[in-house]
């Protein structure tokens, strides 16, 4: 698709990489609302990319549904969907609680799947859409400390297959990125501090860019999943 077509709902939108790839979308002539929880933050990006805001907790179904419905007003439909909210908590088997591990699955996983259902719904009946998970490397390999995260996103992984298989039919692709370690605030809010800048590793703005090259192949093809890495982190 040509990314001036583009008229994208993106979950987790006020920072990071959904910020980077509204921000990309809109460069190219595209529409975007961003959703997140915390408004203030969420209006100040708006206005800085000039995009939409639309406050939501994708944990709500509820909000969910007015999510949907408010993108579809906003943007008179919408074709993308960048089902990107999520965090992390890392501790190890011994120290994890079920709070810990039901409260990540429930933002990562179940608020993921309310969004992609409300957003495949509306897809189906224009029969045509985009879908792009953004998983993780921690969707492909689990490691220390990673059981909540890591479940979370490895079941993202097998919903993406699932509604492949089911949204095909409609011409709706739907896609996966696992990036790797990129330097955003995601670490600072997982409680493992913040970190100083590194210019060998990933930034928010080489996703953006490698979802808006997912998004501009011709409709006739699709790529279903893409990793990407650090060259050489140092």
């Amino acid at each position: 698709m040509e990314l001036s077509d583009i008229k994208a709902l993106v979950t987790g939108g006020s920072s990071g990489i959904g910020k980077a790839t509204a921000k990309a979308i809109i460069e190219a002539g595209g529409k975007a609302v961003i959703a997140a929880r915390g408004i203030d933050k969420l209006k100040s990006t708006a206005d800085d990319i000039g995009a939409i805001p639309i406050q939501c907790d994708v944990r709500d179904e509820k909000q969910v549904i007015n999510l949907v419905e408010d993108t579809i007003e906003e943007l008179d439909g919408f074709n993308v969907l960048i089902n990107n909210a999520g965090y992390g908590q890392f501790s190890k088997l011994t120290d994890l609680s079920e709070k810990a591990l039901k409260s990540v699955l429930q933002v990562n996983t179940v608020g993921a799947m309310m969004v992609g259902r409300e957003a495949a719904r509306h897809f189906i009946d224009q029969d045509y859409g985009n879908i792009i998970n953004v998983s993780s490397s921690a969707g492909k390999r689990g490691f220390e400390g990673g059981t909540a995260y890591c479940a979370s996103k490895f079941a993202l992984s097998g919903m993406t297959e699932c509604w492949r298989a089911e949204l095909r039919p409609h011409n709706i692709r739907v896609m996966q990125i696992n990036p790797s370690e990129v330097q955003t605030e995601f670490f600072d809010k997982a409680g493992r501090g913040g970190r100083d800048f590194n210019p060998t590793k990933l930034v928010a703005d080489d996703i953006a860019k490698a979802i808006c090259n997912m998004l501009s192949l011709h409709d006739r093809g699709f790529i279903t999943e893409t990793s990407v890495w650090a060259t050489n982190p140092q």
